[in-house]
């Protein structure tokens, strides 16, 4: 019997007009000062405007994440087309439109399109790109060439080219 609770039997009703005691009313959560509602606005203001730059940063570079994207298709074309000089000399050609197309997406038309050989390297430069007068001239070679000579870009310059290709889009500043 070492479960059992014994309780002896009311028998002379003296326990009926006992009530059970009454319980304390829960405690509240809400802040009893106006300092701590200050608080709670000025942390609720905090969170939504970081949040809500975090979302405008993230929209406005947006167009980086999908010119990367296509340089990795680009990349990953240029891999596969070891043999085929035509997909080759498409891959290649495909890289200068990509940067011109990237540019237009932060710079107004009318100041950008019409650039092309040491205007166009010297906005890139400006715009914090590592092009050197070899991957310029390579940018030139891949924009208005043959596609048999476009296709003869060795292997290491066109690494390089798309090396620096990727690096302007993800760094590329343009004063506004």
């Amino acid at each position: 019997m070492s479960g059992a609770v014994l309780v002896p039997p009311d028998s002379s009703g003296q326990l009926q007009p006992l009530q059970e005691l009454p319980l304390p009313e829960a405690v509240s959560y809400v802040p009893h000062t106006i300092g701590w509602a200050v608080v709670g606005v000025v942390l609720l203001a905090v969170v939504v405007l970081a949040i809500r730059l975090v979302w405008r940063r993230r929209r406005m570079q947006r167009y980086r994440r999908v010119a990367l994207t296509e340089l990795a298709g680009i990349e990953a074309s240029l891999a596969s087309a070891q043999a085929d000089g035509v997909q080759r000399a498409n891959a290649l050609a495909a890289i200068p439109r990509l940067i011109k197309r990237t540019s237009l997406a932060v710079v107004p038309r009318e100041q950008i399109a019409a650039l092309t050989g040491d205007e166009w390297l010297a906005f890139l430069h400006r715009t914090r790109g590592r092009f050197d007068a070899r991957s310029g001239a390579l940018l030139a070679l891949a924009s208005y060439a043959p596609p048999a000579q476009v296709a003869a870009i060795s292997e290491d310059d066109a690494a390089a080219l798309i090396g620096h290709t990727r690096d302007w889009i993800a760094h590329h500043h343009v004063e506004v």
